[in-house]
């Protein structure tokens, strides 16, 4: 069969189940011997880690990096888009349909050599980035932040800027009755949940 035949396709899932729709779909590749219809079936992945594993590795303990699906609720197939295909992808569970398909027997469109070249080079460089060690935080502009140690201890202000590679958000306090911006570690930060 032709290379150029097989073509990546955009499958929509229930959100969080995007590794059973996978685990699913190779076991049917497997059982029913259709190795030579699907060529790969992807997530594209992102590097994670929870604000614990920052602190963790900030301190230079071990830490646990989780992997987090760049698109949430969509893998990828790259397949010969067959009818017996399209037929297995739609039925497995929690998959909610294939995009570019409109329904009533129409065939879905592939993803464009562009795009998926494009979604490649993101995931590409989110792993470059974090292999540089530079992890985004979730202190962004915006957020409110409690402070843990120091002579603000207690304090909430909202965050005016983040510099990542450094571990820093300037964050507005208010002293004297003016808010004035500081930078701390983002070791002492601690997200405020907005009511």
């Amino acid at each position: 069969m032709e290379k150029e035949n097989f073509k990546w396709y955009m499958v929509s899932t229930v959100s969080g189940k995007e590794d059973k729709v996978i685990e699913s779909l190779n076991n049917v590749v497997k059982s029913e011997l259709l190795d030579d219809l699907f060529e790969e079936i992807k997530i594209f992945e992102a590097p994670h880690l929870s604000q614990k594993e920052i602190e963790k590795k900030i301190k230079g303990e071990p830490f646990k990096v989780k992997k987090e699906n760049l698109y949430k609720g969509y893998i990828f197939v790259k397949v010969l888009m067959a009818d017996d295909v399209w037929f297995k992808i739609r039925n497995t569970q929690y998959v909610t349909g294939i995009i570019g398909s409109s329904g009533k027997g129409a065939k879905p469109t592939p993803v464009s050599e562009r795009q998926i070249k494009k979604m490649f080079e993101a995931e590409k460089k989110v792993w470059e980035k974090f292999n540089l060690g530079i992890i985004d935080s979730p202190f962004k502009p915006n957020v409110m932040v409690k402070i843990l140690e120091g002579s603000f201890a207690g304090e909430i202000g909202r965050v005016i800027e983040t510099d990542d590679r450094l571990g820093e958000s300037w964050v507005e306090i208010e002293a004297f009755g003016k808010k004035v911006p500081t930078s701390f570690s983002h070791s002492v930060l601690e997200l405020v949940k907005e009511k």
